[in-house]
């Protein structure tokens, strides 16, 4: 008994430990772009190129700091696309302000 809880023990540490990483290792932008000196900005460059603004919120998840580049991400997406709706994830006041002036006519 004691070496079968002891094995679960292991077991849930081990999934706790290693499954962030797993998932980390699943996008492939970020895996291109996370040890790049320009890392957030080399996010949102592929994200545009690839024409993904979904894509755009993943920019927090991985540099929670970068909210000017998750909203210049957006900004840019929303201008190529004339989507005006995108403005609306944007987190950053001047550049949603900007969105919605530049990008809702």
């Amino acid at each position: 008994m004691l070496r079968f809880c002891f094995g679960c023990i292991c077991l849930v540490i081990g999934s706790m430990i290693f499954s962030p990483l797993a998932l980390a290792g699943e996008d492939e932008i970020y895996e291109k772009c996370k040890n790049h000196p320009r890392g957030p900005w080399c996010y949102q460059e592929t994200v545009e190129q690839l024409d993904e603004p979904a894509l755009c919120e993943n920019i927090l998840k991985y540099w929670p700091k970068a909210n000017g580049v998750h909203g210049g991400g957006y900004y840019q997406l929303d201008l190529k696309n004339k989507d005006c709706t995108l403005c609306d994830f944007v987190q950053k006041a001047d550049i949603k302000k900007m969105c919605k002036l530049d990008v809702c006519k």
